[in-house]
């Protein structure tokens, strides 16, 4: 049976293999660029994390940060990841230095795709190191768990102990070996998947232990046809990786190297060791954080460890720790010290506190969770960065004490809300005596932002004072200049009526009073007879004189109304100051409009109207004409205003004394229109106004607009 097996995966592999090498002739013609780059282009790779920076790698669960030329997770979470590469690689050999925290397992991952955060949340290839057993694993994860036999490692595997691990995936032929660094002894698994996942990225992870990896390399494998190899069962061993493993998995080498030399005194709680002198003494905690130094916690307090001698230890150990105690104003250290690892539990939540709460100190040496404002962010150099904050009137500080950390607080924005989760420490080397207290930060995962600035800070409120005073000064300045613009429309209007009654009715009195000077002087001649009819011909002309000024006069007054003008519309108010011109005159008034009439602007209207009647007067009392006809064309772009009559007509003249055509002229001008004038000696004259479609303006727009004009 077993034979039969490895002959159907020989030919399934020697199927892919064909289809491989056609699938490749096909590839030829996609260019040279594509064959040069290749399925494993960015290999070797390798990194020694020298920078204590994790750039370019992804984690998915767990506590991972680089220190000591290396990468390590302090989680015991199940399946913790920590992936980088291309998914591209197709056969290659990824291998690194390897220590585990305490019991578990730990290793590399090959061909990893569609990775989540989860125990076997992931499609990949896994070989480690597993202390429950003291073997090396080898299995495929396709979001389950399917386990090759497992070898065992001579003498077993030891935490805190090296070894090289190598995982190599060369087509379908999986290899993983493992040997001691500081112990020897090496084994090796070599096995086939006929459906072998054929390209990924790779990683590290660990299951219900911490680890320590350095020294993480990737070369290229050439792809080849694999040879035969012994065949392995393919077994469910377990069906889900994750075992917790209990106290007696822990070897007895490891037990004996933390066994307590001399007798001390047994501590309940730890918060007794702030109040105590100073004692040798025994007690128990869990741990609450490895960087910068160790720190123990129990439902009573917290403390912090200073080991006699490098332990390795991982978030959530429970230890016995045995030391010489000291007060450390409302905390305690305990330096010395010898720690003994007797059990393993899941890292403790943080205690929620307040900033009040915390500087009161009774949260010393604790893993705590304060909520608070940003307010700034201090470089320290070689030490991280520095969060200024504040709650209500409690301020503190909190502290990065990882690369990575540090990374995450150049992308918070300052006066946020955020919520940091770290220890607790008061000492003078962390407050400076400037702060009751600081909270150490070693993950990106214990900052988290709440909400983010307010609109209403300092910096926006000083801009918007100072942008308030702007549109103050410049509001000032707008009315200032509106009522300049104002007194100069009056002055001119004053000035043009001036004009006009100059023009027309001071002629016209000034005609009535000769007329009447010359009567009487006739009247007082006695000497000679009294010539009637010519008596009765200066009265004719004196009465018709006073009929005219009469006119001009009502003529006027109408002007000075535009209300009436807009309320009846341009051509309706040409009609009726021409009839009223006319009233007692054989002239007939004809009117057209073309286009939809619309609304105009005031000041439109009232010049187009003025030129319209001037353009009337005039026919009427200079060309002597039998028919008036008025045009109003609504154009899109324009309006024009055409009077034209069968009189006499004239030759124009641009020095035309009075208001006249200057004055009609200069009308169309403060309105950007133009005005033309078509006449001559064999009668009838014609007088069209042009005027661009005016757009409704804003308050500001017809202010400037009326400067403009005023200043024309």
């Amino acid at each position: 049976m077993m034979a039969t097996l490895v002959t159907r995966a020989k030919t399934q592999r020697r199927g892919l293999i064909v289809a491989a090498v056609a699938a490749s002739a096909a590839l030829l013609g996609l260019g040279s660029a594509l064959l040069l780059r290749g399925p494993n282009h960015g290999l070797p790779y390798h990194d020694a994390f020298a920078a204590s920076s994790l750039q370019g790698w992804i984690p998915f669960g767990g506590s991972w940060h680089a220190a000591d030329g290396g990468v390590r997770n302090d989680s015991e979470e199940r399946g913790a990841k920590l992936i980088t590469g291309s998914a591209h690689w197709s056969s290659y050999a990824v291998e690194a230095d390897l220590q585990l925290i305490g019991g578990g397992d730990a290793g590399l991952i090959a061909r990893a795709s569609d990775i989540e955060q989860g125990v076997d949340a992931y499609s990949g290839y896994y070989a480690g190191l597993r202390t429950i057993d003291n073997k090396l694993v080898l299995g495929r994860a396709d979001h389950g768990w399917v386990e090759f036999q497992p070898q065992p490692f001579p003498g077993g595997i030891v935490p805190g102990r090296w070894y090289h691990l190598r995982l190599a995936v060369q087509g379908c032929t999986i290899t993983a070996r493992a040997s001691g660094i500081d112990t020897p002894g090496s084994t090796e698994i070599r096995a086939e998947d006929p459906h072998c996942l054929t390209s990924g990225k790779i990683g590290l992870r660990s299951v219900t232990a911490g680890g320590f990896w350095r020294h993480v390399q990737v070369t290229a494998l050439e792809p080849r046809e694999n040879t035969p190899a012994p065949a392995q069962h393919m077994a469910v061993y377990p069906t889900s990786q994750g075992t917790i493993p209990s106290p007696s998995s822990v070897p007895s080498t490891l037990l004996s190297e933390f066994t307590p030399a001399h007798p001390a005194i047994s501590v309940k709680s730890l918060r007794l060791l702030s109040i105590t002198r100073t004692n040798h003494v025994t007690v128990h905690g869990v741990v609450i954080s490895t960087t910068p130094d160790l720190y123990i916690q129990d439902r009573g307090g917290g403390a912090r460890v200073q080991l006699e001698r490098p332990t390795l230890l991982r978030l959530g150990d429970e230890v016995e720790v045995e030391g010489d105690a000291h007060p450390e104003g409302l905390s305690a250290a305990i330096t010395g010290a010898v720690a003994r690892r007797i059990g393993g539990v899941s890292p403790l939540p943080p205690s929620s506190v307040t900033a009040d709460q915390a500087a009161t100190g009774a949260y010393a040496s604790m893993y705590l969770e304060v909520q608070g404002h940003l307010d700034r962010i201090e470089w320290n150099g070689e030490r991280g960065a520095t969060l200024l904050m504040h709650d209500g009137m409690q301020t503190f500080r909190a502290l990065s004490v990882s690369p990575e950390a540090a990374a995450l607080f150049r992308h918070l924005d300052q006066y946020s809300v955020i919520r940091v989760r770290g220890i607790c420490v008061l000492g003078a080397e962390y407050t400076n005596n400037a702060v009751p207290f600081v909270l150490l930060v070693s993950s990106p995962q214990d900052v988290s932002v709440v909400d983010g600035p307010p609109w209403w800070s300092t910096e926006h409120l000083i801009l918007m004072a100072v942008a308030m005073l702007a549109l103050g000064f410049v509001a000032q300045l707008l009315l200032s200049r509106a009522e300049e613009w104002r007194l100069h429309a009056v002055i001119n209007e004053r000035e043009r009526l001036a004009n006009e009654l100059h023009d027309t009715l001071a002629q016209s009195f000034a005609g009535i009073g000769f007329q009447l000077r010359a009567i009487r002087n006739r009247m007082a001649q006695k000497e000679k007879t009294l010539d009637v009819p010519s008596l009765l011909e200066d009265l004719k002309i004196a009465t018709e004189l006073v009929r005219h000024s009469h006119d001009e006069a009502r003529r006027s007054i109408t002007t000075l109304r535009p209300e009436a003008i807009e309320a009846s519309g341009l051509v309706s108010a040409l009609e009726m100051a021409a009839r009223r011109i006319v009233a007692r005159g054989q002239v007939k008034i004809d009117v057209e409009v073309r286009g939809e009439a619309r609304e105009l602007p005031l000041h439109v209207l009232d010049s187009l109207f003025r030129i319209g009647q001037e353009a009337i007067s005039n026919a009427i009392q200079h060309g002597h004409p039998t028919r008036i006809h008025i045009e109003v064309e609504y154009g899109p772009r324009s309006i024009t205003l055409i009077v034209k009559d069968n009189g006499i007509g004239f030759v124009p003249r641009e020095d035309s004394g009075g208001f006249g055509l200057s004055g009609m002229r200069r009308r169309a001008e403060l309105i950007h229109g133009t005005l033309e004038v078509q006449s001559g000696a064999a009668g009838g004259t014609r007088i069209r106004v042009e005027v661009p479609n005016p757009e409704r303006q804003s308050w500001f727009v017809r202010l400037a607009y009326s400067k403009r004009n005023n200043q024309e």
